[in-house]
């Protein structure tokens, strides 16, 4: 009889052992997941400071008296910026464009083969980012200094326009992603206040007068 009472509560024991076991094994387990998950949360929200790159390309077109100028054209540009907080950041960037002039309804297809204005510019922009996460709305403006050639000088010069160096004045707003720890995705839209327009014959400098610009670029944080 005490054999069997002996061996019962070994059996118990070993029970309970095997009991508390399960429910230390199961405590840390959902320790470790609970730890694990809300690591992984933080790390898909948090946007990247530091520098980036952007380059792409789009469309741009004139507004204003320079509208019946000039037809929309290409836009293409590169951007190296460097944010030390997640929301402000500065951008130093390439801007360029083709653009045909419109010969006033006698043809569409400009002066020459090809584009007629070809610019090529710089600027310098402060962006503010309106989130800190990965998806980041943000707004930005600067200043830059930009060249107009134009490809046909004889015939350009015939319908008023020349080759000319000029500032601008960018504002935009835009919407970046960051995806993963590297690449970046980047719409934006711009519209350039021209300080300068003596490239084409407008008369004086039309404050209606300016560029409207959308590009998509693709680049990374680093």
């Amino acid at each position: 009889m005490r054999t069997i009472i002996r061996v019962g509560a070994c059996a118990a024991a070993l029970g309970a052992s095997v009991a508390l076991a399960e429910d230390d094994y199961r405590s840390t387990r959902q320790t470790y997941t609970s730890t694990e998950t809300v690591t992984v949360k933080r790390e898909s929200k948090q946007a990247s400071t530091g520098l980036y790159a952007l380059i792409g390309g789009g469309m741009e077109g004139y507004t204003g008296k320079l509208a019946p100028e000039l037809q929309p054209g290409a836009s293409y540009g590169a951007v190296v910026g460097y944010r030390p907080v997640p929301m402000l950041g500065l951008e130093l960037g390439y801007s360029g464009g083709l653009s045909d002039i419109d010969t006033r309804g006698r043809t569409h297809g400009g002066i020459t083969d090809g584009p007629d204005i070809v610019r090529n510019g710089g600027q310098a922009a402060l962006v503010a980012d309106l989130t800190d996460t990965r998806l980041q709305p943000y707004v930005l403006g600067g200043i830059g200094f930009e060249h107009f050639n134009i490809r046909n000088d004889v015939q350009g010069a015939q319908l008023g326009f020349k080759d000319d160096t000029s500032a601008y004045a960018p504002v935009g707003v835009g919407l970046r992603y960051q995806m993963g720890k590297v690449f970046t995705a980047d719409a934006r839209v711009n519209y350039d206040f021209l300080l300068g327009q003596d490239f084409a014959p407008t008369p004086g400098n039309d404050a209606g007068s300016g560029r409207y610009q959308a590009t998509l670029s693709l680049g990374g944080t680093y």
